[in-house]
């Protein structure tokens, strides 16, 4: 039986809400189909509030040779305007259901620096993918603290 793709971000982001209520944040699922935004996060203690896009992969590592090894996720042409409070979240599930997936944060703004743009003949981007690498790895996987500062 395959994977559903439904399901896996449906994983991705129940466990990205899990995380930040765990850190004491309200959380809140947008509803299915909603652009650009798949949870609201809340700061009760100071009233901010941020925007994040989940993007899931069952197993997003490529252990390349040629260029080094990477992470990667379909971002999808319709994204949001870049934003200090809106952040995306790339779940890797690393393929195994029974240990913790990561969690690559980063700030919409820095997002155009990470993407790989796929375009069709007439030049138009139609496949957009965001690759980190393992150089810069350490940026973003599991750096909740990005979180914490824009809700700070």
């Amino acid at each position: 039986m395959g994977k559903n793709k439904a399901l896996t971000g449906a994983a991705g982001e129940y466990y990205v809400a899990f995380q930040l209520s765990a850190r004491g944040y309200a959380v809140g699922f947008t509803p299915r189909g909603t652009k650009s935004a798949d949870l609201l996060v809340n700061n009760l203690e100071t009233g901010k509030s941020a925007t994040i896009q989940v993007k899931t992969m069952a197993n997003a590592f490529v252990p390349s040779k040629k260029w080094g090894p990477y992470w990667k996720w379909r971002v999808g042409v319709s994204r949001g305007q870049a934003s200090k409070t809106f952040l995306y979240a790339f779940v890797d599930l690393k393929g195994n259901p029974s240990g913790p997936p990561d969690v690559f944060i980063v700030p919409s703004s820095e997002l155009p620096s990470l993407l790989e743009n796929w375009k069709d003949s007439s030049g138009r981007v139609v496949d957009p993918w965001c690759n980190i690498e393992d150089k810069d790895a350490k940026s973003y996987r599991n750096r909740w603290v990005i979180v914490d500062n824009v809700l700070a």
